[in-house]
């Protein structure tokens, strides 16, 4: 079967500046070398292939940049790839990502796939019914047209009563499946740690992940090396 796949970014607004595009980059090229397509209100000093992205909708309550993945899901520039990955930018590669890079490339079915939160655990899951268990730092998908139309039914009401995309999909039963366990919070961890879901009790590296998501403060940016050597992957002065 042949596959081919594209890796997506999205920087909007002023919160990431070129950098962490061009890290991003950095820590994915060195295992693929496969299409990188950063969308963008601003490609200054960015230094990858770019797809402007209209300041869509920036007004609207409740509005945040998170908002611009479902955009993805219907841009024409993508959708010549069989797959679709995507990264946040807040993350960082420090190991094998071919479980991701693979996830799904024989299968006939659609497979949107996100990370699984188990650092989330069930006592918060209990507390929170309405919110997701699945984080969209990471994603894979082949075709989320679907979801993309739905959206748009009534794109500004669901943009008022969900916190994010990761509500919107849990709440509206769009179907998701769990990406290979080898993703995790940096501040959280990897597991449930029977704890109040947003005390800050991990803050270290996982050697037996590979991607870890800095979804939370701190932010890659702001880390010391001689406490976090995490950040040495990021600057690319450690190699995978």
């Amino acid at each position: 079967m042949t596959d081919n796949y594209c890796i997506t970014c999205l920087k909007i607004g002023d919160k990431y500046g070129a950098e962490y595009v061009n890290k991003l980059y950095d820590m994915v090229r060195q295992q693929t070398d496969a299409p990188f397509y950063c969308f963008t209100d601003n490609f200054k000093d960015v230094n990858c292939q770019c797809i402007i992205q209209l300041d869509k909708n920036k007004d609207w309550d409740n509005w945040w940049a998170a908002w611009y993945k479902i955009y993805l899901f219907d841009s024409p520039y993508i959708r010549k790839y069989d797959r679709k990955i995507f990264f946040d930018l807040d993350t960082i590669i420090h190991g094998d990502i071919k479980p991701i890079l693979e996830y799904g490339m024989n299968s006939p079915r659609n497979n949107f796939a996100l990370v699984r939160s188990k650092w989330r655990g069930a006592s918060y899951q209990l507390a929170n019914p309405h919110k997701s268990m699945f984080n969209s730092s990471v994603m894979v998908w082949k075709d989320n047209s679907h979801i993309y139309k739905k959206w748009m039914q009534d794109p500004q009401g669901y943009v008022a009563k969900y916190a994010g995309t990761d509500d919107f999909y849990h709440n509206e039963k769009i179907i998701r499946k769990p990406l290979p366990d080898i993703i995790y919070s940096y501040r959280e961890g990897y597991e449930d740690q029977h704890k109040k879901w947003n005390d800050p009790t991990w803050l270290r590296m996982a050697p037996d992940y590979a991607v870890a998501l800095l979804h939370q403060d701190p932010k890659p940016h702001t880390l010391d090396r001689n406490e976090h050597p995490i950040v040495d992957y990021w600057n690319g002065t450690t190699r995978v």
